[in-house]
Order: C-alpha cells, then structure tokens, then sequence
C-alpha cells in the first residue's frame, strides 16, 4: 500500500498505509512487551531477538520520520524493512525455543536495556538509511532533477547521525559491561569489532560528507554499503565461531550472508557507473532530467 501511494502520489493511500503500519507496529510492541514480562528482560539477547526488536525499531523510525515529512519514502522503506526481518527471523526460530534462558554473565537487565538496547536500535537505523539510499541512487538515476532528491539525502544524513550516536554509545556500554564481566574493556572480540567497525564507517561518510570530499552521490553509495557493514558485524562475526559472545554463534547463514554482501556491493558499484555515464550523456540526461542539468554536487 505505502508502494501504491508512493507511485499514484495519493495521500490517502499514503494516510492508509501510514495507520496500516501504526496498528501492524503496535501489535508488534505488545508481542515484544509480553516476551519481556515472561524472560523478565529485554528482548535483545539473541539473533531471534535481535532480529525482531531491530524490525519493530525500523517500523517506529520509519514512522516518525513519515509523521514528520510525509513524503511516503520513508513509510516504504521502514514497512520493507521491517517484514523482511521479521521473515528472516522465522529461519532462526525453525530449529529451537526462542523464549531461551541466557547464561548467567549475561543475563544482566541493566546492560541488556542500555549497551544491547543501544547497539541495535543503532542497526535499525542503519539498515534505514543503508533502505533510503537504495532509494536515492535510483531516483538519482531515474529523476536526477526530482525535487525529493533533496529530501532523500537530507534524510541519509539524519538516519545516519542517529545511528552513529546509539552504535557509539552502546560501543562505550558494552566495553564498561565487558570490564565488569571479563576484567577487560576491550578485548578485540569479533562482536567488539564490527560494533567499531559500524562506528567508523559512519564517521567516515559523516565527516567526508562535512568536509565536501564525498558527494551526495558517493553518500547514498556509502549508505548502500552501510547495509554490509551492519550485516558483517551482526551475523559474520557469529561465523567465526571464537570470542565471548557465545550466545550469538550459528553456521547456516554463511552463504545467504555473502550472496548479500555480494548483491549490495554489485548494486552500489553499477549504479554509480550508470549515473556517472547518464551525467555525461547530455541527450540522456535531457530525457529523463527534461533538460535540466544535474548539478555537480548532486
């Protein structure tokens, strides 16, 4: 629905399917409220878990953002998000009862309701904006001159501001956990490791974009490959099988995982090569730009 009302540009489909996806994110909250009051924690502490509470963030991100532009992008992307998690989830409920006992150093709710909390709010954003940048690159190639381009990139750039501050935030968490737990800050644990990598990627575009060096363009490619990033250092490092995040390890997922990875990059890489040979073809970009020129920051 939010789909049809992006493409008819009708607000009431784009009205519809806003309270369509309150009411699905409402439902959604009350089965995570009622599998917190049966745990007695947050429902942060597995892959299964992870995957649904992330799913239920990018719904209520993708929500606000909606409430506050209502331009149905953002509806889209958090609804597709959002039931492609919860579909991905469902593969690792297949085997196993979801409703686990954690082991005793990490079933800790002070640390799962801040550090865990933290670093997954921070994938849902990310995944959000890694979504709105897919968006943006085929707007870009399709509509260079499209007025909502704008709004796309002014959107990258707040998703990815939010995401670095829960990702940095629950990194800092999770090494002062880590120092009461383990005696030890920091300790280059493969889960340590792609909550930094997260953070630095995102410093990395921010500040390049800051300082002018990557373009809007190079940016929604950037965001593109966010989306790798994030599925690294959520479900790679669980294929190393070493480090003392236990809990999290699995071995069915290494070759969806690179197919992903694989089809993300090839699609950033292509369409970056297509909108850099549209802008230099004139008589192409007249055709879909109606004659405008794109500007060379875009």
């Amino acid at each position: 629905m939010a789909l049809v009302a992006l493409i008819r540009n009708s607000r009431l489909w784009n009205i519809a399917a806003f309270y369509i996806v309150l009411v699905s994110a409402v439902m959604h909250g009350l089965g995570l409220f009622a599998r917190m009051s049966i745990l007695l924690r947050p429902p942060v502490s597995t892959l299964y878990e992870s995957m649904i509470f992330v799913s239920f963030m990018a719904a209520c991100f993708g929500l606000w953002l909606e409430h506050k532009k209502r331009g149905g992008e953002s509806l889209l992307v958090s609804s597709l998000i959002a039931a492609l998690l919860i579909m991905s989830a469902n593969v690792f409920a297949a085997d196993s009862d979801t409703l686990e006992v954690l082991v005793a150093v990490l079933n800790t709710n002070f640390w799962l309701a801040t550090h865990v909390v933290c670093i997954t709010i921070g994938y849902g954003c990310c995944l959000v904006g890694g979504v709105i940048g897919h968006a943006y690159l085929v707007m870009r190639l399709l509509r260079p001159n499209a007025p909502k381009l704008g709004e796309l990139h002014k959107n990258m750039l707040g998703v990815s501001m939010v995401a670095l501050f829960f990702a940095m935030f629950g990194t800092i968490l999770g090494g002062i956990w880590a120092d009461q737990s383990w005696g030890r800050f920091w300790g280059w644990d493969p889960k340590e490791n792609g909550a930094m990598l997260i953070v630095l990627w995102l410093l990395f575009l921010l500040h390049g974009r800051l300082a002018g060096v990557i373009k809007p363009l190079g940016y929604g490619v950037g965001m593109v490959f966010t989306n790798v990033i994030v599925a690294l250092a959520w479900f790679g490092v669980n294929l190393l099988n070493v480090g003392l995040h236990s809990y999290g390890f699995t071995e069915n997922i290494a070759t969806n995982l690179a197919a992903f990875c694989v089809t993300e990059a090839v699609f950033a890489v292509l369409m970056y090569h297509f909108i850099k040979v549209k802008d230099g073809n004139p008589e192409a970009a007249s055709k879909t730009g109606r004659g405008v020129p794109v500007p060379n920051n875009a």
